[in-house]
């Protein structure tokens, strides 16, 4: 900062009178502190506060750091016993901003927990975001965790305003992160190969998506023979075996349970209902199976996307 720059105090906690010492960030805010506190989380400063100082020095020694307030104070806040309250970023350049500060200071302690509330704030809108800063600061478990956050995004790879925040990462990290997802589809789109999963109950051998008497009658009925529960192989309706084949497609594009539940996403159960119409039998029938059928769908994805690791 300039010499003729006028300076400020910064909010509490960093206005104490009793202060010890003085940090100026950039913009001229002065952070009331003690070289106590400082010493114990930041061996950078203690090792400062160790040297011979001038004993003809009455006054509160400042010291001029290379940081805006705006990184300073949750900075400091993290490292404060009595703040009372966490801080809350602006963004996640912000968080990554005080993250490289915390590792300039030597502020272990603080790390880990910058993590979590980078994990708390930005994860459901910004899991890329998420996931980059956490691969840069080696907080695995967050990078897993927005990872598959991550699948909720289609057509994961191509360009899109979804990589905001991506710009530091590694080539390594970002194909981890397509392999993820590509895994993920790819288990996501064979639950559909093989319905076995389903419970094996006297309701389920009763849908009428492959007991329908009617669509057995149609020029279209016998393509698809599937095995369902544990009743073998049955032939199902035409309007449920483009649900099956258009939900993998979808899957494999956006593997997680929104593509199945969102209506939104899921052109192909909407198309499966108009398609049911068609049949006498089916149409009454077909929104309140097919939705049943989808639970136990949603239910058995989740169980083999959640069997699929993020590289190391």
């Amino acid at each position: 900062m300039s010499e003729t720059q006028e300076t400020s105090t910064a909010r509490a906690p960093f206005n104490n009178p009793d202060h010890d010492i003085v940090l100026r960030s950039t913009d001229g805010v002065d952070f009331h502190h003690f070289k106590l506190i400082l010493s114990l989380v930041s061996p950078m400063f203690d090792g400062m506060f160790t040297l011979p100082q001038s004993k003809s020095e009455l006054a509160v020694p400042v010291i001029l750091v290379p940081e805006p307030s705006t990184i300073l104070y949750p900075l400091l806040l993290l490292s404060y016993p009595s703040a009372g309250a966490d801080p809350i970023f602006n963004n996640i350049d912000d968080a990554s901003a005080v993250l490289e500060a915390a590792r300039k200071y030597q502020m272990d302690a603080i790390i880990y927990r910058i993590g979590d509330l980078v994990a708390a704030q930005f994860l459901p809108a910004h899991p890329l975001g998420v996931y980059a800063v956490s691969c840069l600061a080696g907080w695995e478990h967050h990078a897993r965790t927005a990872a598959a956050r991550s699948l909720e995004i289609k057509s994961l790879g191509r360009p899109s305003s979804e990589f905001a925040g991506m710009g530091a990462i590694g080539a390594v990290d970002y194909h981890r992160l397509l392999k993820y997802h590509y895994e993920c589809g790819v288990a996501a789109q064979a639950v559909g190969e093989s319905l076995e999963w389903l419970p094996s109950t006297p309701y389920i051998k009763r849908m009428q998506m492959w007991q329908c008497v009617a669509c057995r009658r149609g020029p279209a009925f016998g393509r698809l023979a599937i095995q369902i529960a544990s009743f073998g192989k049955l032939t199902v309706t035409p309007w449920f075996e483009k649900y099956l084949l258009a939900s993998r497609k979808e899957l494999a594009n956006r593997p997680c349970e929104l593509t199945l539940w969102e209506s939104a996403e899921s052109a192909s159960y909407d198309r499966a209902i108009v398609k049911a119409r068609d049949c006498l039998a089916c149409q009454f029938v077909a929104h309140h199976e097919l939705n049943t059928f989808r639970t136990f769908y949603i239910n058995e994805v989740k169980k083999a996307i959640a069997k699929v690791n993020l590289a190391s």
